[in-house]
């Protein structure tokens, strides 16, 4: 099969037929001896393989990421009480967003973007994350209940401070840091254009409330809900979104 350009052998005996043969696995692969011209062509193709392979997988897990966003935003109204609206018409958006970039063939570039765009999207799903946390649905407390009878959750929102008190301390932080890096951005968009490190510092202060919005799954799974899981892509995404700005500031 291998000698008529049928297959390939057993990858447990290459090492093994590639010592036996003197030559390398990569010669015993192509089929002829190796140059040094040769060399630096396959390696330069491989590294080019290899940077167009991890592309396409971060846009497709970038866009599954965004479907699967979408599709929670897109049935909001099921879980959410109050008027869910808003959520709703973002999941659709967001939903487009992603079957565009999970069907589109042609190459998409963050940093291409204008730099105001970037950091409007940045700002947007800031304020896309803090609508969330308003929501009465954000957290979920589980109260001690006598032997036999099931817990009943509670829901409450980010901004309440009841679970704060019982020792849920992540979601509070997290609205009050929110609403933190959302006015710095502002003023990182108005004053904090020529500065580096404000730029960096606001990076990092999304991607710490990022993290911190995560770890109410350290309680317990039970103690997770999609409005939380939400908020945190939302943060997420608007770190990307920063990152790409400050990249495109320094001229990368």
């Amino acid at each position: 099969m291998w000698e008529n350009g049928r297959g390939f052998p057993d990858i447990a005996v290459l090492e093994i037929l590639s010592k036996e043969l003197n030559v390398s696995i990569a010669e015993l692969m192509n089929g002829e001896r190796s140059t040094p011209e040769t060399l630096k062509k396959q390696s330069d193709n491989a590294l080019i393989e290899t940077l167009l392979y991890v592309k396409q997988m971060s846009r497709r897990t970038v866009a599954v990421l965004l479907l699967i966003a979408g599709v929670c935003m897109f049935f909001s109204p099921l879980y959410t009480a109050g008027n869910a609206t808003p959520i709703f018409v973002m999941g659709v958006f967001v939903n487009i967003g992603g079957i565009f970039m999970l069907t589109s063939k042609k190459s998409f570039k963050l940093f291409d973007l204008p730099k105001i765009l970037l950091e409007s999207i940045s700002l947007g799903t800031l304020a896309a994350a803090i609508a969330l946390e308003l929501l009465p649905n954000g957290v979920v407390l589980l109260w001690a209940t006598p032997p036999g009878v099931e817990p009943k959750p509670d829901m409450y929102s980010y901004f309440d401070p009841l679970p704060f008190g019982v020792a849920m301390f992540p979601p509070f932080i997290t609205a009050l840091m929110t609403v933190a890096v959302t006015v710095f951005t502002v003023i990182v968009m108005i004053v904090g254009k020529r500065s580096a490190k404000l730029r960096n510092a606001l990076f990092v202060c999304i991607i710490t409330t990022a993290a911190i919005s995560a770890c109410p799954v350290l309680y317990g799974l039970d103690r997770v809900t999609v409005t939380g899981v939400l908020i945190t892509i939302m943060l997420a995404v608007s770190a990307v979104f920063r990152a790409a700005v400050n990249s495109k500031s320094r001229g990368i």
